[in-house]
């Protein structure tokens, strides 16, 4: 399989973003008040109980991101969202979407489409690798793509129009290309 011009952006920029992004949070420009979950009024539920564990588990004097890895690899796993390391038990986050209302599953279902390929691409760039990371990214960068995916294709009644909310469109489309919106705006 080659890359698409789609994919061959998204290498470039996840692999740029890869030592930037240390935990899933959405404060896109360093500023803490900037969460851009506020502009999808959607509460997504994925258990909190093994997060703690993996937290002990995998965190040191100093937490950098090899460890935050291992942290997020362990709770999703746990969850049974990932299986060794790096595959995704695309029957869990079906039956997560299928709990969802019916417009926010269309969201969700984009935003799978989508980041299974930023998945595939990812897999691709850290096999090739020679430098091999002590746990998995794929789940970390996975459901940081869903999540930010689903918030740019919020369902409109749920939407905040927002300056904020708008920055953070724009910079999801410079991420992952024009493709991340599944309706233009």
């Amino acid at each position: 399989m080659h890359l698409t011009a789609f994919g061959r952006v998204v290498l470039l920029v996840i692999i740029a973003h890869i030592q930037v992004f240390a935990i899933i949070d959405f404060n896109f420009d360093d500023d803490p008040k900037s969460d851009a979950q506020i502009c999808c009024m959607i509460e997504h539920s994925f258990p909190q109980e093994p997060f703690p564990e993996c937290y002990e588990q995998h965190t040191n004097s100093s937490t950098d991101n090899e460890a935050l890895m291992c942290i997020h690899q362990c709770y999703y796993e746990a969850i049974g969202m990932f299986a060794n390391g790096d595959q995704v038990q695309l029957d869990k986050y079906i039956k997560y979407k299928d709990g969802l209302d019916a417009e926010h599953q269309q969201s969700f279902s984009y935003a799978l489409r989508v980041c299974g390929q930023v998945r595939l691409v990812l897999m691709k760039h850290f096999e090739a690798n020679a430098e091999k990371p002590r746990c998995s990214p794929i789940p970390y960068f996975y459901n940081r793509c869903l999540l930010e995916v689903d918030i740019v294709n919020c369902p409109s009644d749920r939407w905040m129009n927002s300056t904020l909310c708008d920055l953070f469109v724009s910079k999801m489309k410079e991420k992952y290309g024009k493709g991340v919106q599944a309706k233009s705006t």
